[in-house]
C-alpha cells in the first residue's frame, strides 16, 4: 500500500532481492554472507534475518561502501571486508551481493573475490531491490549456488530419502513450520538429507543428489531449483501447495506417495495420527458451538506469500471456516502456482493495489488471516467486529518464541485453536 504523499514510498510486506538472496545463505549453516553496499540496506537485511537466526550477525558482513565508492568503486572496501571474513571465520562457502546503488557501477566482484584469494568458493551476485523482491532474490541466490558448486556425484541413490526445497528461514514461523514437515515426513517413512536455504551445511547439500526426490515446499521459491537439479543430476521433484490443515497435510503426503511409488497402504502411522486429531478437533469444536455458534464469518481475506496464501484459503474453504465470501491475496504474485478450485477470489498483489484496498474496506464482521500491514490498515479505518490472524511478516503485534507450528497436522490443530480463540472474542465483543 503506498503512501498517499509520495507514491514512490511504499510499506509493504515484500522485502528487497539482496535481503532475499541473502536468507538463501543464511540457511546454510557454514556459509558467510558479505553485503557489498552501504550500512542502512546491510542493517535492513540483517534485521529481518535476526528473528530467525539469531546468530546471524556473526556471519554477515557489510563492506560499508561511502559515496565515493559509488563513483569510483568498491573494490577497495571489499577487499577490506573479505580480509576480515579470512581472519575471523572459517566459512565453507562465502557470498557477496551487492545492494541497488552499488550494482549500478559494474564492479567485476568476481575478479575482486579473486584478488582476496579466498580460501573457499565464492559466488557473487548483482541483488538489488530495483531486481525484485524477496522470491526473487532468493531464487537467484539458489541457482547461483548449484552454478557454481556441483553436488557429489556417483553417489548411490538411498530409498526413502527426500531433500526440502523452497524452504526459507525468511517466512512468518518457518522455523516451527520446518521442524513439523520433517517431524510429518519422518512418520511417513521419509528421512530428509537437506533442506539447503533453510538449515543445511554446505556438506549436507553435497550429498543431496543421493535423495530419491526432491519436494518443493514453497513453489515461488523452489520449483527453478527443483528443475535444474532435475536436469542435472536426475532427482525427481513434487510440487505441491504446501500442507495446511489435516486434509491438507494428507493429501500433500499422498502426492509426494504416487510421485515416490508409495500407496497409502505404506502411511499408516500418519493415518492413525490424522484419524486422533480428527476426533479430537470434532469433539472440541461440538463443544464451542454448543456455546459459541458455528464459526462463521461474513468475509475472510487471506493475505501472504503466495503458496501460503493459496494454501491457507484451501485449508479454510475446506476444514476451518464457513463464510459467504473468500478473497485471497497472493502479496508476491503468482508466478509458478496453480490456483486451487473452490477458493474463491485470487488477487495478484503486486498487480492490483487498489482491488487489495477495496477488500480491506470491504472487511467488516470478517476475518483476517494476513500480516501486520494489513491489520494497521483495518486500525485506521476503524473496522469494527473483525478477527485477525498473522500468518506472514511483518509482525508487530506478537512475539513468538516457542515452537508452535502452522503447517502439519499439528499446526492445523494450532490454527483451529487460534480461529476459535479469535472468533470468540469477536462473539464477546458484539
Amino acid at each position: 500500500m503506498a503512501d498517499q504523499q509520495w507514491r514512490d514510498v511504499q510499506t509493504c510486506f515484500d522485502t528487497c532481492a539482496l535481503t532475499g538472496a541473502a536468507a538463501f545463505f543464511a540457511g546454510i549453516e557454514d556459509a558467510v554472507i558479505v553485503g557489498n553496499g552501504p550500512l542502512w540496506c546491510y542493517f535492513y537485511a540483517l534485521r529481518f534475518l535476526e528473528h530467525a537466526c539469531p546468530d546471524i550477525a556473526s556471519r554477515f558482513f557489510c563492506s560499508q561502501v561511502d559515496n565515493n565508492a559509488v563513483i569510483y568503486g568498491t573494490e577497495e572496501a571489499l577487499l577490506e571486508t573479505l580480509q576480515r571474513v579470512k581472519e575471523t571465520t572459517r566459512p565453507a562457502v562465502v557470498f557477496i551481493e551487492s545492494s541497488c546503488s552499488v550494482s549500478l557501477i559494474g564492479d567485476d566482484l568476481d575478479a575482486i573475490a579473486r584478488q582476496a584469494a579466498m580460501p573457499c568458493p565464492v559466488i557473487c551476485l548483482e541483488s538489488g531491490g530495483l531486481n525484485g523482491g524477496f522470491q526473487e532474490g532468493y531464487q537467484a541466490a539458489a541457482k547461483a549456488y548449484f552454478s557454481a558448486i556441483p553436488l557429489q556425484q556417483g553417489l548411490q541413490r538411498k530409498a526413502g530419502t527426500v531433500n526440502l526445497l523452497g524452504a526459507t528461514h525468511g517466512h512468518y514461523n518457518a522455523v516451527s513450520d520446518i521442524r513439523e514437515i520433517k517431524r510429518l515426513l519422518g512418520v511417513a517413512g521419509y528421512q530428509v538429507l537437506a533442506c539447503p536455504g533453510a538449515g543445511t551445511s554446505q556438506a549436507g547439500i553435497a550429498l543431496m543428489a543421493q535423495a530419491e526426490l526432491n519436494i518443493v515446499l514453497h513453489a515461488e521459491l523452489g520449483q527453478e531449483t527443483a528443475r535444474l537439479l532435475e536436469e542435472q543430476y536426475g532427482i525427481p521433484y513434487v510440487a505441491e501447495l504446501p500442507p495446511y490443515g489435516v486434509e491438507g497435510s494428507w493429501d500433500w503426503l499422498r502426492s509426494i506417495g504416487q510421485v515416490s511409488g508409495r500407496s497409502e497402504q505404506d502411511f499408516t502411522a500418519v493415518r492413525k495420527e490424522r484419524d486422533l486429531l480428527e476426533r479430537q478437533l470434532r469433539n472440541a469444536t461440538q463443544d464451542m458451538e454448543r456455546i459459541w455458534g458455528e464459526m462463521w464469518f461474513n468475509r475472510v481475506l487471506v493475505a501472504a506469500p503466495s503458496s501460503t496464501a493459496l494454501a491457507v484459503a484451501q485449508a479454510v474453504r475446506r476444514e476451518w471456516v464457513d463464510t459467504a465470501n473468500l478473497t485471497t491475496i497472493a502479496q508476491d504474485g503468482l508466478k509458478h502456482l496453480r490456483v486451487p478450485a473452490g477458493i474463491g477470489r485470487v488477487i495478484d498483489g503486486r498487480k492490483e493495489r487498489q482491488a487489495i484496498e477495496a477488500c480491506l474496506n470491504e472487511l467488516t464482521a470478517g476475518l483476517l488471516l494476513a500480516s501486520s500491514n494489513e491489520r494497521a490498515w483495518l486500525y485506521r479505518k476503524g473496522a469494527q467486529a473483525v478477527a485477525c490472524q498473522n500468518i506472514a511478516l511483518p509482525v508487530y503485534d506478537e512475539i513468538r518464541l516457542s515452537h508452535r507450528p502452522f503447517m502439519g497436522l499439528r499446526g492445523a490443530v494450532h490454527l483451529v485453536e487460534r480461529l476459535w480463540e479469535r472468533y470468540i472474542a469477536v462473539c464477546q465483543q458484539c
